[in-house]
């Protein structure tokens, strides 16, 4: 199957306790400190700002001019683009409270991103005052099809899969709430995540308290997830800011010039025009600004682990030197850099421990890829440049399918694989075109009393 390109004038880029009465972390209470409807909310039918206060939240930095950047997004934060990471969004899309099917489904957005853009007007970064409806993202579509849809926005968009996974816990209390399921102890939502966002969803369905004992405001897992869909996951991880030297020193040249976003990067020094560039302000190492916890986190070497030499898109004109020494670590007259295995180390081995560990055996699992490399993107606000069509590898743009689609880790303990596809899409248009939804749509009706 595949999918017709289509140009696209933006882009943001880029995881037994009781069932029916176990909160998230010790200290949140499903109480908003603040709901928007009606006009307030847009295209939703509802919008929550929620808060977590445990005190294992921090206020997370944030990389020069990021945040944010949706101004209704910053409105309901509460008129700030830099919200404290204890702090989330709740979006209930029309007739979330009035649907049959018994499982309400909960969408996760991806780095750099929104529930607003990820999954309402997926073409444009704010609202355009008229949305036609084959330019509607998948929470009205999901709607439309009889689904009680709900979507997270993070404070961070660039954030800690931690904290994420928590908030990803969080909306699930609020959702028993708010369709006063309280008390129904088969109560089970279905989580549906894009890029990043699969390793919040998979560190919550996998118990990531019993991995990470020491991070005492995660929830254990509360067997309150039937399906997790995974769309374009880092599965198997990344290593996207480590395998190509063109794309840290397109991002440098273009903050030394000024005219620049910035972007995770793997190196730690690099040479623009002769100048050494100091990387320290996007770097993905947390003795760094931290601007990119998540990125850390998210860190795999697919070299040495997964199978995935690095290719013709990272190579550099000195045999390969430069591309080398970027990967694994090392220094020249061109480039300076700790290497992926430090990063990994740094992110706490995140991605090799959910290997390890394994999916909740309760929960279904279904894993969507796409093998266009090609990403069309346009928007002053991007946050990364745009990747390269030369992979031998197929990718979407960002993730490789063999990452993507690796299920090996997830089903360890016994978890159900109910679904595995690849399609002709780039990382961004499998979270909105048809023949995605058709297989989402398909995968959450498996099972499903109708």
């Amino acid at each position: 199957m595949s999918c017709q390109k289509r140009r696209v004038a933006w882009w943001l880029p880029l995881f037994f306790l009781s069932a029916v009465t176990c909160l998230g972390s010790d200290q949140f209470r499903p109480d908003p400190v603040a709901v928007f409807v009606g006009p307030e909310a847009g295209k939703w039918a509802r919008v929550e700002h929620l808060v977590d206060p445990h005190p294992g939240f921090k206020q997370e930095a944030f990389a020069p001019g990021a945040g944010q950047l949706d101004p209704t997004v910053q409105r309901w934060f509460g008129g700030t683009r830099t919200p404290h990471s204890g702090h989330f969004l709740l979006h209930c899309a029309p007739g979330y409270d009035g649907k049959t099917f018994p499982n309400p489904v909960l969408l996760i957005h991806g780095a750099g991103d929104n529930a607003n853009r990820g999954w309402v007007h997926p073409l444009e970064f704010v609202l355009p005052p008229d949305l036609p409806a084959d330019q509607e993202g998948y929470a009205l579509k999901l709607a439309r099809l009889g689904y009680s849809v709900f979507a997270v926005t993070f404070a961070h968009n660039q954030g800690d899969n931690f904290f994420q996974a928590e908030h990803v816990a969080n909306a699930i209390t609020r959702i028993r709430t708010l369709l006063h399921r309280e008390n129904d102890p088969t109560f089970k939502v279905d989580l549906v995540a894009h890029s990043k966002g699969n390793v919040a969803a998979r560190l919550y369905i996998s118990d990531g308290r019993i991995i990470y004992p020491k991070k005492t405001f995660l929830s254990r897992f509360r067997k309150d997830v039937r399906k997790y869909i995974g769309i374009a996951g880092p599965q198997r991880g990344i290593d996207m800011v480590f395998r190509y030297y063109l794309y840290n020193l397109l991002v440098a040249r273009d903050l030394a010039s000024g005219k620049g976003a910035h972007a995770p990067m793997g190196c730690d020094l690099i040479l623009v025009n002769g100048v050494w560039h100091e990387c320290a302000s996007d770097s993905v190492f947390p003795d760094s600004p931290n601007c990119y916890p998540g990125q850390a986190q998210m860190a795999y070497n697919l070299v040495r682990d997964g199978g995935i030499p690095l290719g013709p898109e990272s190579a550099t004109a000195d045999m390969n030197m430069t591309a080398t020494l970027l990967y694994f670590g090392g220094h020249n007259l061109a480039i300076s850099s700790r290497g992926i295995d430090k990063a990994i180390d740094a992110g706490e081995r995140l991605i090799y421990r959910l290997e390890a560990r394994g999916a909740d055996p309760s929960v279904q699992i279904a894993l969507l890829a796409g093998n266009y490399p090609v990403l069309d993107v346009k928007l002053k606000k991007l946050l990364l440049p745009e990747m390269f069509s030369l992979a031998v590898y197929a990718t979407d743009g960002i993730v490789f399918v063999q990452s993507a689609l690796h299920s090996d880790g997830l089903v360890r303990r016994g978890a159900r694989l109910i679904g595995k596809e690849v399609l002709g899409c780039n990382h961004l248009e499998l979270t909105y075109k048809d023949e995605p939804l058709k297989l989402i749509d398909k995968w959450l009706m498996l099972g499903t009393a109708h």
